[in-house]
């Protein structure tokens, strides 16, 4: 039942997107401007699925590095740019389960010093276990800047 409310409430929103009005009018964003909440949940976004090696790499790279903190391991998967400019957003977020061994962090990158890509969404899965921490999975969507791809939130690359 759960899946086909997520796989209804999907088209549902797929058809919304298309058949809205990409202009900047009263009361929209602009579609230069920063569109980081929106009202569609991870679950209803188009994500891309990181490999299980890269996954791997950065459950090393914890080890290694003797990270102790979730948000520590997420500014070691994608860490923040300390010289960007302008409108440059970095924001992570972290939720908890009903097992509190178990954490969801989101970051959210906006205003990205590339020519292609403009923002950036990280869903990541984290366990504790025996006091270190263990990545589970990642997920990734994308937005690109005017004229270098879609401006929605999908698992695309900019181009």
């Amino acid at each position: 039942m759960k899946k086909i409310v997520v796989v209804v409430g999907f088209i549902f929103a797929f058809i919304s997107m298309g058949c809205g009005n990409n202009s900047a009018t009263a009361g929209n964003t602009p579609m230069d401007q920063p569109n980081l909440l929106t009202t569609m949940t991870a679950e209803d976004r188009e994500f891309r699925e990181i490999e299980q090696d890269e996954i791997n790499a950065l459950n090393k790279s914890i080890i290694e590095h003797k990270i102790d903190s979730v948000e520590k391991i997420m500014q070691e998967y994608a860490p923040e740019d300390m010289g960007a400019e302008g409108n440059y957003t970095y924001i992570i977020t972290k939720s908890t389960s009903t097992d509190p061994n178990k954490f969801t962090l989101s970051l959210l990158e906006d205003g990205i010093n590339d020519d292609s890509l403009k923002a950036l969404k990280v869903i990541m899965t984290v366990e504790k276990k025996n006091d270190s921490f263990r990545v589970k999975t990642i997920k990734e969507s994308y937005q690109c800047w005017k004229n270098r791809g879609h401006q929605d939130w999908a698992s695309d690359y900019c181009h």
